[in-house]
């Protein structure tokens, strides 16, 4: 087992979560039209699918050896 891995893993995972919770509180106040608010999220949710993903995959090798 890698410490370091896991804790890394688990720092992404946190992260991308927190970035979804952030953009949700955050996205109301932008004074965007509708298709950039769209554009946002989508940017945002493909950025914190990316962290959490990869925090999975971190945490598993980090198991696994």
């Amino acid at each position: 087992m890698t410490t370091e891995l896991i804790v890394f893993g688990m720092l992404s995972i946190a992260l991308g979560g927190g970035l979804l919770y952030v953009g949700r509180h955050l996205y109301p106040r932008l004074d965007l039209s509708r298709d950039d608010l769209r554009t946002v999220r989508l940017l945002t949710a493909i950025i914190a699918g990316v962290l959490v993903l990869m925090g999975v995959g971190l945490v598993a090798v980090g198991l696994a050896t």
